[in-house]
């Protein structure tokens, strides 16, 4: 991971820390992050798979959470 990579999710997470906004809102900002790191992957396979993931609605992500927090 770049220097500006890390820099800019940092930047993110003070940012997140410093407004009110729904976890469904900060998701949804990380994962348009994810997006562009994603188009910066050369290998199509490896871009298709992080885009792939990178696209996984609220919803799912979500239920993810909660059946890691159920065990």
């Amino acid at each position: 991971m770049t220097k500006l990579a890390i820099t800019f999710g940092l930047g993110l997470l003070a940012v997140w820390g410093l407004t009110a906004c729904s976890t469904q809102q900060a998701y949804s900002a990380g994962q348009a992050w994810r997006q562009n790191q994603c188009n910066a992957l050369t290998n199509m396979d490896e871009r298709r798979r992080c885009m792939d993931e990178a696209g996984q609605p609220y919803d799912r992500y979500q239920k993810g959470v909660d059946d890691i927090n159920k065990k």
